[in-house]
């Protein structure tokens, strides 16, 4: 039997670290990575659970393999896996259900099923606890990455702060982070690599360092990776309003090597659908804060998540929200329509808004940040920057847009172009030379 895998990932840049750490153990182990799904002898759903759109995805793609590849023997991991498992195995093909308590041991569970017949399926075997989660153990370094130019580095995993809407606290665990050597080390070795730009994330990445034995923090650790020769560019991903400190702001705009990219969850622009969230923050301290990035950083994209529908939002609260982001130098938007979970604070509250309000909502809003973006696009038009190409033909930003540059651009090079014309999503360039990153 050939061994041959394919790993579908769901959901965050840690969950997408996780699965490059598992996608990387099986290229070690000499197993060859599918084309597709349907060309694997196993498949690694790596699952996500934030809404309940994200567990249909997982169980549609479940479905569509088994029967689009009936040999295939599926392992499902992740945050759907740790909060119903039951769920999951009951699908077709599925010969494990990890939750994230044993997601370490993904890899080799691939490769035994990768190393043996398996003529039948039987019941599907579920390893999932929530010791790890009473333990605090710390997270594990996943070296990986979904391709050759980018590499997502998780620092922190787990949440405390237990916002009304959020089941992530209970299938993740309590807020913790690496050790600085750890994380370190795993950045040089991507250098060592050839990765030319490193993305920081975690569950509540703006919390790190604060359970470590030595205090530290998200700031201390970035200065500390800047030390590091050969990096070529540090990006950050999402982090908290009150985590987001100035000397993190100063940082990215003294500091060549960090993207000019922030991203600032916003949820509400309502004071009391804010307040029933349990969200610690107000409209105005939100708004002061992208304001004061835009300042300090002019060209950063600026993006924001946001939730509509949340039980007991009216009319009035969505207006606050939608005229906060009109307002505002956000650049992008992610819009959500509240999803109750099984387990959270919301699951039980009143006043559930009509699905077709939320949707209508969600439509207005998503409208409103595909604006906002073109426009943010449409000023850099014009301009020479330099990007950093990628394996599909384009390339990415410092400010996190997408370019496409002439077929003949080499992967993993900054060039430097002339950016000509928007695209639907992004904007086209031609280009002038190859650029060397500032150092």
């Amino acid at each position: 039997m050939e061994r041959t895998f394919f790993i579908a990932n769901f959901g965050c840049r840690a969950s997408q670290s996780e699965g490059a750490s598992i996608h990387q153990e099986l290229l070690e182990s000499k197993a060859r990575e599918a084309e597709s799904a349907y060309d694997a002898s196993v498949v690694v759903v790596n699952s996500c659970t934030v809404t309940e759109e994200a567990d249909r995805q997982v169980r549609q793609m479940i479905r569509r393999v088994a029967s689009r590849n009936p040999n295939a023997r599926i392992i499902v991991t992740g945050c759907y896996a740790q909060r119903a498992p039951e769920e999951l195995a009951n699908l077709p093909q599925v010969c494990y259900v990890a939750g994230n308590s044993h997601k370490p041991l993904v890899g080799r569970l691939a490769r035994n099923l990768l190393d043996e017949d398996f003529s039948t399926y039987g019941r599907a075997e579920i390893l999932c606890s929530s010791i790890f989660l009473e333990r605090e153990l710390r997270p594990a370094s996943h070296l990986g990455s979904g391709g050759r130019t980018r590499a997502v580095v998780k620092v922190q995993d787990g949440c405390n702060a237990n916002c009304a809407f959020c089941i992530i606290p209970t299938v993740r665990g309590r807020s913790r982070s690496i050790e600085v050597e750890a994380a370190l080390h795993e950045v040089r070795e991507l250098v060592s690599r050839g990765y030319k730009e490193v993305v920081f994330s975690g569950i509540h990445l703006g919390t790190y360092g604060r359970d470590l034995s030595q205090k530290t923090s998200l700031y201390e650790l970035i200065c500390r990776v800047l030390e590091i020769p050969g990096l070529e560019r540090a990006r950050l991903s999402s982090i908290e309003p009150f985590e987001l400190v100035p000397e993190i702001i100063d940082l990215v705009a003294d500091q060549p090597r960090l993207a000019h990219h922030f991203h600032v969850p916003l949820q509400s622009g309502s004071a009391r659908i804010l307040r029933a969230m349990r969200r610690p923050y107000s409209p105005e301290y939100y708004a002061d804060l992208v304001r004061r990035i835009r300042h300090r950083v002019p060209d950063a994209a600026i993006g924001a998540d946001v939730m509509v529908g949340f039980p007991g939002e009216m009319d009035d609260d969505f207006s606050a929200t939608f005229r906060l982001i009109e307002d505002s130098p956000l650049t992008y938007l992610h819009v959500f329509p509240y999803s109750s979970r099984p387990g959270t604070v919301a699951a039980g509250l009143p006043h559930a808004i009509p699905e077709q309000v939320s949707r209508l909502r969600a439509r207005g809003l998503r409208n409103l940040g595909a604006q906002k973006n073109e426009e943010f696009r449409r000023q850099m038009i014009g301009q020479e920057i330099d990007v950093l190409t990628l394996e599909d033909g384009s390339a990415i930003s410092s400010n996190f847009v997408r370019v496409s540059v002439p077929v003949d651009s080499p992967s993993n090079e900054w060039i430097r172009v002339r950016v000509t014309e928007l695209e639907e999503a992004g904007l086209y360039a031609s280009s002038i030379t190859t650029a060397h990153e500032t150092n």
